[in-house]
This record gives C-alpha cells, structure tokens and sequence, in this order.
C-alpha cells in the first residue's frame, strides 16, 4: 500500500470507530471500539514509516549541492540554519585550556533586542507589542529559540555588613518625648556603697538626736535627649518599572542596615551634638566611664589587660563582657610572654595547636564591635564591663516612606527613613576603658 492508500485507511477506521459511539455503548460496542482503534494505531505507524522511506528516496534521488533541510535526520550543509553574523565582531570563551571565538548573530546584536527580550522573559511571547514580537523573530534560529540572550541574576552581589553590638547589650527604654529624666544618686567616694548614707554604732543611749545622722543621700537628675536621624535613597521610575527583581524592597533593605549601624557607631562614638553620647565621648570625666592604662604608650599589654580587668567592681562582673574591634583581637592573641617567648593567649582548640580563636579573655565573653577603634596612642580601643549601663532610648522606630510626587517632575520616586532615639552612659562605673598609653 502506498501513502494514500495507508491514509484513506486509516480515516475509515476511525469513521467507523467514531460511528459506533453515537449511542450508549454496551461491553461488546466498547470491545469493538478499542479493536477498531488499535487497527488505526497500526496503521498509523505504517504511515509514518512510510513517509520517512520516502522523505529518504526524496534524500537519496537529490544532488548533493543543493539538498534542503526537512525534517528527516541527515548531515547538514555548509552553514546550513546559520543566522548571519559580522565576522568582524567576535568574543573569545575559554573551553577548558582552549580558546574560541564566538561570533554574534547579526539579528541579536541589533538595536532593541536585549529589552524585547527582557520583556519577553517578564510577560511572555503572548503579551508582547508587535514590534518586540518583531525584533525577537528576526533574532531567533530555526528552532524557534532565541540566540545568545543576556545571562541575568537576581541576586544582588554586596559586601556583608558588620554586627550592631551595643543595642542588644544595653539597657533599652521607651519615652513619649523629646527627652528622658531619670533622677540619680550622686555619690563618688568608692565603689562598695551606693551614697553617703552610714552607720553608726551609738551605744545603747545615742549622745544626741543627729549622732546617728552622718551623711544624707545626694540626689541628682540625668537628663538624656532623643535625636532625630534620616537617609533617603532616590530610584528613577524607570527603574523601579523595568527592573527585574525587587528594587524598593533592596533599597528598604539597605536603608534598615545604615540605621542600625549608624546608630551604633554613635553609641560608641558619639558626641551627644545633635546624636546619641557615646561610651567614648566623656572618658576619665564625671559621667564618664574610668580609664586603665595599657602600660604602653604604643600597644596593648598583659598587665593592663589584667589591670583592667579587675579595676571593674566585683558586683558587675556578672554581665561583664569585652568589646573590641577584631584587629584589637588579634594585638591581644600575639601578646608574648617574656620569659617563655610563647603567646600568653594563644589560639588553642580541642585538636593540636590550630583550633579556632577562644571567644574569651580572662574567662570573659569577648564581643567583636567593628566600630570601636583600633589600637593606636592615647586610643581607647577596649571597653570592659556590664553594658547594660549604657542606655538606648527609644522614641520614634524606623520608618521608611515611598514619596511618589515629591519629585514626580524628575521621574524620581524617593525612599526616605527616619528615627529617633537617644543614647548615653547613665552608669558609668559599670564599665571601664583601656587607653593605649604607658601612664
């Protein structure tokens, strides 16, 4: 049988298959149905064996130069289903130790197809306009693919940033206003009682009415201000419509991350104008915290690490912790003794001498806070002691606002952030700062 023949077949089969199910179908109908049906099945694939026979008859019979592609498996010609290139634009790719040229197809390269494709890749072939329909159906191959496209991530490449120490050990409160007052008790003299208040052995009959009375309690009142910080990030409304990932959410992202570090920096560096006070800003003065030499005009040594430490009050080395920047870390771990020529703290773990680095000095955590300073002459480069003395007041939390008109006739949509908070040492004696100095 030939093609047609086969083919003619076939539909009778079906016809005949078809007619049969006009009605309600018996069990004897069904039976006849799927045996018609499995006729055309064979029939079928006689039919396609037959075309490919011919598609290569067809093959066989056609001179060599000028066979065409079709559908068949066969050796392509020269060039054959090869888009147009400029053979003057190329780019080098490294395959394993060689290197090969790759040129570009000339419908690729053209003008428009890196957005219609972008645009393909956001909404689909179906919701395209005409022209990038155009643009991308002179750019694809035979197969209905589209040539060299961009290869685009989402993910954004950026550096990690550094941890925000202070809030999460400090004291942290809440206020309805502009400022905070917390009344205080003044007292200096030492660090065992908490005033002046004492007493006295009298004796069964006290000489007088006041003998008892030595010192009364001072009273003082601290007053900490909140203050106001803001960041603003600008995008092009272009940007936020074409762009292909989350662009007001990365911003957001970014924006969350200055607050939290810039605040930091603050708590640890600031000079209580128009920002927190910061740990470091009143060292060695009346509300400040006391300062402990290194016992070096230069670096860091054994014994003011031990001086500083125990210089803290006993009563506060329950929450008692390091704050260092790592740099100052690493000073302190090359510390050498000398008499035994060996690091006095040295890198130690469970295996050999190469563990990793203990997260505490003279059995107190250390805290790596990138925003303290490094070790330098007259630097403060350690803080050590309860952090819990250091107060953050919190009065209004981050807030971030898309402002859509503000600048709607430059094609600008702003992100803007606002906080406000304060910060101070309230109680200084818990913690006690090293200075790099000899005396």
């Amino acid at each position: 049988m030939d093609i047609k023949e086969l083919q003619k077949a076939y539909n009778a089969k079906i016809a005949e298959a078809k007619a049969m199910t006009t009605g309600d179908m018996s069990v004897e109908v069904a039976e006849k149905v799927n045996g018609l049906l499995g006729q055309a099945d064979q029939l079928k694939v006689q039919i396609d064996m037959a075309k490919r026979l011919a598609d290569a008859e067809a093959h066989a019979a056609e001179p060599m130069g000028t066979k065409a592609a079709h559908h068949g498996w066969r050796e392509a010609g020269p060039d054959e289903g090869m888009p147009a290139v400029d053979y003057d634009s190329w780019r080098e790719v490294k395959v394993g130790n060689q290197t090969m040229r790759v040129y570009i197809p000339e419908a690729v390269a053209q003008k428009g197809y890196a957005s219609a494709f972008e645009a393909y890749l956001r909404k689909g072939y179906r919701d395209l306009g005409p022209q990038d329909r155009k643009t991308l159906t002179a750019g694809s191959d035979s197969a209905g693919g589209f040539l060299i496209p961009e290869d685009y991530h989402l993910e954004i490449i950026k550096k990690s940033a550094a941890m925000a120490t202070i809030r999460a050990n400090a004291r942290v409160a809440q206020t309805s206003r502009d400022m905070a007052k917390w009344p205080r008790i003044t007292y200096t003299t030492d660090d065992k009682y908490t005033s002046g208040v004492r007493m006295t052995w009298t004796g069964e009959s006290p000489a007088s009415s006041t003998a008892h009375r030595v010192t009364e309690p001072v009273f003082g009142l601290l007053t900490i201000p909140v203050h106001t910080a803001m960041a603003s990030v600008p995008f092009s409304n272009d940007l936020l419509e074409d762009a292909a990932f989350d662009v007001l959410g990365i911003g957001s992202s970014l924006l969350g991350e200055a607050f939290a570090l810039g605040e930091n920096d603050a708590f640890i560096n600031g000079n209580g104008i128009s920002r927190p006070m910061g740990i470091l800003s009143k060292v060695d003065e009346t509300d400040g915290p006391a300062s402990v030499n290194s016992g070096s005009a230069a670096t860091l040594t054994s014994g003011g690490l031990i001086d500083l430490a125990y210089e803290l009050p006993p009563q506060y080395e329950n929450n008692a912790k390091w704050f260092m920047n790592k740099g100052t870390e690493k000073v302190i771990r090359k510390i050498v003794g000398t008499t035994s020529g060996e690091y006095e703290w040295p890198v130690v773990g469970n295996v050999g001498a190469l563990g990793a680095v203990g997260s505490a000095l003279l059995g107190y955590p250390i805290v790596r806070e990138q925003f303290m300073p490094d070790v330098t002459t007259d630097a403060y480069p350690i803080v050590f002691g309860d952090m819990r003395g250091y107060l953050v007041l919190d009065r209004v939390g981050l807030s971030v606002q898309r402002l859509d008109e503000l600048y709607a006739e430059t094609n600008i949509t702003l992100l803007l952030a606002r906080r406000r908070v304060g910060g101070q040492l309230i109680e200084p004696w818990k913690v006690k700062v090293q200075k790099v100095s000899n005396s």
